[in-house]
């Protein structure tokens, strides 16, 4: 048996285990004597919807569901089919069904059955209220609770798991504003102006009681000095507490020790315990600052605004691999705006003192590519960045060769490629110089070979060409 065929087995007995299960609930009433009643002639069909007012239109649509008409043989496997097809079309939440063998002529063996379907409707959502009574000033917003919410748009089908699950999403939204305390209970009622009695009101009843404050904020960093940075920390001891200001606080001492020139700070997750006694968070950050580390972009001057924009080092505190790529491709890319369309830039590191058990040479980018900042604690890692920017130029024009079939004009919003204009100097309207490179031509001669296969030229094939004007700035 392949794979496939296995995994596919696998899943159908899957979904008929819980077809299983879930009509089990619905049969269990009539299973046990099912046998005495197979083959009977079935004289009628009831339809019975609890817990709402008789409604005869819902009552026929019930009945167009069954896979049982009067008339016909009694057989148990169409009540099975017939209680799944109800549960399927979406409008019931439970169901059962009760069978009166003595309900027509005839002895106990050949009356015919009296066949009872007691349905309840499905409940759904008709309006949502919050119940909360809190202080202008309150960091509790009634607004940002709702945005919590799932599964209770208006016509939603209603249980009580989607509305426990809601409960406790309000639940995280309290205790991430600081409220451990706060009590979240829900009720439905009836909405009046429904006939059918399914939609519901659902009411979110909040008691937030008293916020926590913080008991202490300590700060383990080896080889940082807190109290620079302490002062500028929201969490203060006393103060109340939410996990959005200790958020920020996280990334103020994170940016200190930054600023110090350890670029990758290594910082365990922050713990906070709270006494339920007092209602207080105890706060701890560990952690080491990590290696000294420099960025150096070589052949091209950038002033240092410019570099933390561009450098996910110098804004992340962040030396892994992909960082480190990443920034190359943002140097080469920011180089390229500025004329040089083809200039080139590589990595490379240095570890002072040399790591030695390194498999990696020192100032390669085979370097970059295996730093790991955990062991480099009293290390300083130079990340050059070396530019080749070749010559610059201008892109004045754009051609396509060889076809009267597609011009400039007909592909010019897909290429990449773009012409120099009069508002290069005006940030995302135009380039002041044009912009390519080799990787955005390539792009573009796939673009051009795309259109003019959708045209009907199967084999085409296109190059690139590059001219240059020696009286061109």
């Amino acid at each position: 048996m392949t794979l496939r065929r296995f995994l596919s087995l696998t899943l159908l007995l899957f979904v008929a285990f819980v077809a299983a299960q879930r009509i089990s609930a619905f049969t269990a009433s009539f299973t046990p004597d099912s046998g005495d009643y197979e083959g009977r002639i079935v004289s009628s069909i009831e339809i019975v919807i609890e817990g709402s007012p008789r409604d005869e239109a819902a009552e026929a649509e019930f009945r167009s569901l069954l896979n049982l008409a009067p008339g016909a043989e009694y057989r148990a496997v169409k009540v099975r089919e017939s209680l799944e097809s109800l549960f399927q079309s979406g409008l019931i939440s439970n169901a059962r069904v009760e069978v009166d063998g003595n309900c027509g002529t005839g002895g106990a063996a050949t009356a015919s059955l009296c066949v009872r379907f007691i349905v309840q409707r499905q409940l759904k959502v008709g309006e949502v209220r919050i119940s909360l009574e809190v202080p202008v000033d309150s960091p509790i917003s009634e607004d940002e609770m709702r945005t919590r919410l799932n599964m209770l748009e208006p016509g939603a089908r209603l249980s009580e798991q989607v509305l426990k699950s809601n409960a406790d999403l309000i639940q995280v939204y309290l205790r991430d504003k600081g409220f451990y305390r706060a009590d979240v209970s829900y009720t439905q009622v009836r909405d009046a102006k429904d006939a059918t009695g399914t939609r519901q009101t659902v009411v979110f009843s909040i008691e937030p009681n008293n916020q926590a404050t913080v008991a202490s904020f300590l700060l383990d960093i080896k080889g940082f000095d807190p109290s620079s940075v302490r002062p500028k920390l929201k969490l203060q001891e006393g103060t109340t507490f939410t996990r959005a200001a200790l958020g920020e606080d996280l990334t103020r001492i994170r940016e200190a020790i930054i600023a110090n020139g350890f670029l990758a700070p290594q910082l365990e997750d922050e713990r906070f315990v709270l006494d339920p006694d007092t209602n207080q968070v105890a706060i701890s950050l560990k952690g080491g600052v990590g290696p000294k580390v420099e960025v150096v972009v070589k052949n091209y001057a950038l002033k240092d605004k410019t570099l933390k924009q561009l450098l996910p080092i110098k804004r992340e505190g962040n030396i892994d691999v992909s960082t480190i790529v990443e920034g190359e491709r943002r140097l080469r890319n920011k180089i390229q705006e500025n004329g040089y369309f083809f200039a080139e830039v590589n990595r490379i590191c240095t570890v002072t003192p040399p790591v030695s058990d390194s498999a990696s040479i020192n100032g390669t980018a085979e370097m970059c590519d295996n730093l790991n900042p955990g062991a480099l604690t009293g290390h300083a890692v130079t990340i050059t960045y070396e530019v080749e920017p070749g010559r610059r130029f201008k892109l004045t024009d754009i051609r396509i060769e060889g076809t009267n079939e597609l011009r400039v004009a007909d592909v010019e919003d897909e290429l990449r490629t773009q012409r120099a204009n009069a508002l290069g100097f005006i940030p995302l309207l135009g380039y002041g110089r044009g912009y390519t490179s080799r990787e955005l031509l390539e792009q573009d001669r796939r673009t051009i070979e795309a259109r003019m296969r959708d045209l009907g030229y199967r084999r085409v094939a296109a190059t690139v060409r590059q001219g240059v004007s020696l009286e061109g700035g």
